[in-house]
């Protein structure tokens, strides 16, 4: 029987081969670790010299944003500190500090706003691939100069891995006389208050009340509602820990039942700790992508096309698919067929989820009261 990777590596072996070499200096990105299988970087590499540098997480690498606008310069190691007071002819020790070289970043979708109002990035070219998904996905996309959605403004970011919003658990916490978790109302439950962990972001906490109250999670009208605001303050009391990056650490430390999180993160966890299990939640679930972007004064070259294109092609999203526990924006495209490589958990966010766009500054506001409100009890 041939496996259904060797099929996969024989096109992505006929894709590379159509990529075209780059003999001018090597092209060079900094990725969110783990969102792109290394077979395919290597794929790339063959073809197009290219320099990926891995970031742990997003976080960090907003903030090698900032730096580069801000020119700082990063401290030095003792033991590089005497190139400072010799200066050598063919010294690039320093080289980056006033100079962005990294053509390509990955961006968290909720940094992209505020990373256009500081001026960290510029547009990109035209991507024709990305201009046929839905409408939805153009307001995430394309900002004006603010950041603020903008379905005609200029093209700031190509999505490469997408991810949906589910519930990680503790199995042996809800087998026998626990029922189970299959919704996002359960979060209400008065057994689990206290025992569960979320990313510290209100947008988010938003997006889940919005989805119980059967409204769109982009709907800010329903955010002045009674309704709205009195289920926004339940759903915080009964939560333990918002932690961005140690809610899942929460959950595997055995200090909360579950965690709300997404599907890159929990499935990646779900691998290592077979003690717990995970559901996308009925009332559908909300999506989040990681983003090429380019840092503000960067080179947007030929071979960075080339780049955020070969992410797009079948083969190499499919794997992408595969490998990432995320899925590509490709299979969002309406006339794309799902290769059945993929299977229906994978493929499970398409069906259902919502691409969560930024709040307006009215809405923003909202949530800040709801806020400030809890913070005085």
């Amino acid at each position: 029987m041939v496996k259904r990777r060797t099929i996969l590596w024989g096109l992505l072996g006929a894709t590379v081969a159509g990529c075209r070499p780059q003999a001018s200096n090597p092209l060079r990105i900094k990725l969110l670790a783990r969102s792109i299988p290394p077979q395919v970087l290597k794929a790339f590499e063959r073809q197009n010299p290219t320099r990926f540098d891995a970031a742990l997480n997003l976080v960090d690498i907003y903030q090698q944003l900032q730096r580069w606008q801000t020119h700082a310069q990063p401290e030095l190691p003792l033991w590089q500190q005497w190139r400072q007071l010799i200066p050598l002819g063919d010294d690039t020790s320093s080289a980056d500090v006033h100079t962005v070289g990294t053509n390509l970043v990955t961006l968290g979708d909720p940094w992209l706003e505020s990373a256009v109002q500081q001026g960290l990035i510029q547009p990109l070219s035209a991507f024709s691939p990305a201009e046929a998904l839905p409408e939805t996905w153009q307001r995430l996309l394309r900002r004006d100069a603010q950041g603020q959605s903008a379905p005609t403004g200029a093209l700031w970011a190509v999505p490469y891995r997408t991810q949906g919003m589910m519930i990680a658990y503790q199995k042996a916490m809800f087998q026998s006389n626990t029922k189970p978790l299959t919704k996002w109302a359960d979060l209400w439950r008065p057994e689990l208050a206290g025992r569960i962990a979320m990313p510290n972001n209100p947008r988010l906490v938003a997006a889940v009340v919005l989805k119980v109250l059967e409204h769109s999670v982009n709907d800010e009208a329903a955010l002045a509602e009674d309704d709205f605001k009195k289920q926004f303050l339940a759903l915080y009391r009964q939560v333990r820990v918002f932690d961005s990056q140690s809610y899942l650490k929460a959950l595997v430390n055995e200090d909360v039942w579950l965690a709300v999180g997404w599907s890159g993160d929990i499935l990646a966890t779900l691998t290592r700790y077979r003690r717990l299990g995970a559901v996308y939640p009925q009332e559908g679930t909300v999506l989040t992508s990681d983003l090429w972007v380019a840092p503000a004064d960067a080179k947007l070259t030929e071979a960075a096309q080339d780049w955020m294109e070969f992410c797009w092609q079948p083969p190499i999203a499919t794997q992408i698919s595969l490998s990432s526990h995320g899925v590509s924006p490709l299979f969002f495209l309406p006339d794309v067929d799902v290769p059945e490589l993929l299977d229906q958990q994978t493929l499970l966010t398409p069906d259902y989820g919502e691409v969560l766009l930024p709040l307006s500054s009215r809405g923003r506001e909202i949530l800040a009261e709801l806020l400030n409100a809890i913070d005085r009890e």
